[in-house]
C-alpha cells in the first residue's frame, strides 16, 4: 500500500496543476455562449430549447439563391465554401474571400476565415456576427481560454499533450479511489486528528464524491483528443490520395445545386455537411463532406471528405476519397458526454457547482502538499469516531451512481431528460453537504 500511495502522489502532483488548468477553463467555457451575448450587448437564452435543432440536408436546396445573392453584395469576393451553421440549421454559412487574396486564412469545413450567414426563409444576408461587441476583449479572452483548454495553446502539438495529460488525470483519479477506502477507515478510527489530517480528509472527501465527474470528464478528453489526432491523420490520408488521382485535372465551377446533386448521386446513402469550391487554394478540385444518412448531427464527426473534379458532362467527373476508419465508431456518445449533455441553465449550474467541488478537492490536495514538504507546525486535538469505517463508501458509491445517470441521461436533450439529469446531479450534491455538516459536528464537539 505503501508503494501504490507514493506512485498515487507522484502522479497526482505532476498532473493536478493541469487538470486544475482543465477545470478552471471548462469551468468558464461552460457559459461560453452567455458570456459571447454579453460582449455583444444581447441577451442569452440558455435553455433546453435552445438545443442543437435536428440537422436536415433540405437547407442546400436554397444554395444557389444565397449564392447569387453573396455574389451580387460582395462582388469583388469569391466563395469558398457552402455550410449549415452551428445550432442553426436554418441558416446557410458562406466563406468567403476577396479575389486578389494569394494566400486563405486556416480553416476547415465551415470553420475560420470571414464569412456571411444567409436566411433561406426571408432571402438576406444576415450580418449579426459582424455587430461591434460592448465588451470586445471577452471574445478574445474565452479564444484564449479554449486553446489553453484544448490544446494548451501550443498548437497541434497541444492536443497530443492534452490527451496524454487527460490520461494521466484519469490514472490520478482511478488511484486515488482504490487509497480512499484504507486512508478514510484509519481516519475513522484514529482518536487524535491534526490541522494536517483534517486537510486530508476534506481533501479525499472533495475528491472522491466527485471522482466519477472527474473520471468521465478526463477519460471523454483522452477519447477526444485520440479522435482529432487520428482524424488529422485521415484527412491528411485522403488529401494525399486527391492529389495523386485528380493532379493534372482541375474542376468546372457549375452552379451549387449542381454540384450538390452529382455528389449525393453519386453517394446517395451519405447526406451533405460542407462543400468547399474549386479555388487557387485547393488546386481547382471540389471538396465535399458527408454524413451518415440518419445522423441528425453528422458534422460532428467531422464528415468523410470526398475530393472530386466536375464537369458539365458528368460522364467526365472523377472523385477521391477514403472511407472512415472503423475505429471512429462511438465518437459521437463521446463527444456528447463531454460537451454536448448541459444545454438548460440548470444544468450548466450544476454543472459549474460539480465542477468547483473537484476543483476545492485539487486545491486541498496542494496545500496538503505544501504542509508536508515544508513541516508547518500543525494543532492536534482528541476525537471521538462517530462514524464507522464500514459506512465511508455509502455516499461515495450513492452519489457515482446519480452523477453517472445525471452526466448520460441528458445526452438525449429534451425537456424530461434535462429535468431527470438535474436531479440526480442534486441529490449527490444535497447528501454531500450533509456528510460535510456532519464531520464539522463532529469536529466541533471535540474542541
Amino acid at each position: 500500500m505503501s508503494t501504490f500511495y507514493k506512485w498515487h502522489k507522484r502522479i497526482s502532483i505532476f498532473s493536478i496543476i493541469f487538470f486544475l488548468m482543465f477545470c478552471i477553463t471548462g469551468l468558464l467555457l461552460l457559459f461560453r455562449n452567455e458570456l459571447n451575448a454579453w460582449s455583444l450587448g444581447q441577451p442569452s437564452h440558455s435553455t433546453s430549447t435552445m438545443t442543437m435543432s435536428p440537422y436536415s440536408s433540405s437547407i442546400f436546396d436554397a444554395a444557389d439563391a444565397g449564392a447569387a445573392l453573396v455574389k451580387q453584395q460582395y462582388p469583388s469576393k469569391d466563395i469558398l465554401n457552402i455550410s449549415p451553421t452551428m445550432n442553426r440549421s436554418n441558416l446557410l454559412r458562406y466563406r468567403i474571400i476577396d479575389s486578389s487574396a494569394t494566400s486563405a486564412p486556416p480553416a476547415r469545413m465551415g470553420m475560420g476565415g470571414d464569412y456571411t450567414l444567409y436566411n433561406p426563409n426571408s432571402n438576406t444576408l444576415v450580418e449579426s456576427h459582424r455587430v461591434t461587441p460592448a465588451h470586445p476583449w471577452v471574445r478574445s479572452a474565452l479564444h484564449t481560454i479554449h486553446e489553453l483548454h484544448t490544446r494548451l495553446a501550443l498548437g497541434k502539438f497541444g492536443i497530443y499533450l492534452v490527451t496524454i495529460l487527460s490520461m494521466i488525470c484519469f490514472l490520478s483519479i482511478l488511484s486515488g479511489i482504490f487509497l480512499y477506502g484504507p486512508f478514510s477507515s484509519a481516519y475513522k478510527r484514529s482518536t487524535q486528528t491534526s490541522n494536517r489530517l483534517q486537510i486530508s480528509a476534506l481533501h479525499r472527501e472533495f475528491s472522491m464524491i466527485a471522482s466519477v465527474w472527474g473520471i468521465v470528464l478526463s477519460l471523454t478528453g483522452v477519447w477526444i483528443g485520440g479522435f482529432f489526432i487520428a482524424n488529422d491523420y485521415y484527412t491528411k490520408n485522403v488529401a494525399s490520395i486527391a492529389t495523386q488521382e485528380l493532379a493534372n485535372h482541375t474542376s468546372e465551377i457549375l452552379s451549387p445545386s449542381e454540384a450538390i446533386q452529382r455528389i449525393l448521386s453519386t453517394y446517395p446513402d451519405r447526406q451533405l455537411i460542407s462543400m468547399d469550391y474549386p479555388s487557387k487554394f485547393n488546386n481547382y478540385h471540389y471538396a465535399f463532406y458527408l454524413g451518415s444518412q440518419n445522423d441528425e448531427d453528422p458534422a460532428m464527426f467531422l464528415g468523410q471528405p470526398v475530393y472530386a473534379n466536375l464537369y458539365s458532362d458528368s460522364t467526365l467527373d472523377q472523385y477521391a476519397t477514403k472511407e472512415i476508419p472503423w475505429y471512429f465508431t462511438g465518437m459521437k456518445t463521446m463527444i456528447n458526454l463531454h460537451i454536448h449533455n448541459h444545454n438548460s441553465m440548470v444544468l450548466k449550474i450544476l454543472w459549474a457547482i460539480w465542477d468547483t467541488i473537484i476543483i476545492i478537492g485539487m486545491l486541498l490536495g496542494i496545500i496538503l502538499t505544501i504542509m508536508k514538504r515544508y513541516h508547518i507546525p500543525m494543532k492536534t486535538t482528541s476525537i471521538k469516531s462517530t462514524l464507522s469505517p464500514t459506512h465511508i463508501w455509502r455516499i461515495p458509491a450513492i452519489s457515482s451512481v446519480l452523477i453517472a445517470c445525471g452526466l448520460i441521461i441528458p445526452m438525449w436533450p429534451n425537456s424530461m431528460t434535462e429535468t431527470i439529469g438535474a436531479i440526480c446531479l442534486l441529490i449527490p450534491l444535497i447528501l454531500f453537504i450533509y456528510s460535510l455538516y456532519q464531520h464539522y459536528t463532529r469536529i466541533k464537539e471535540t474542541l
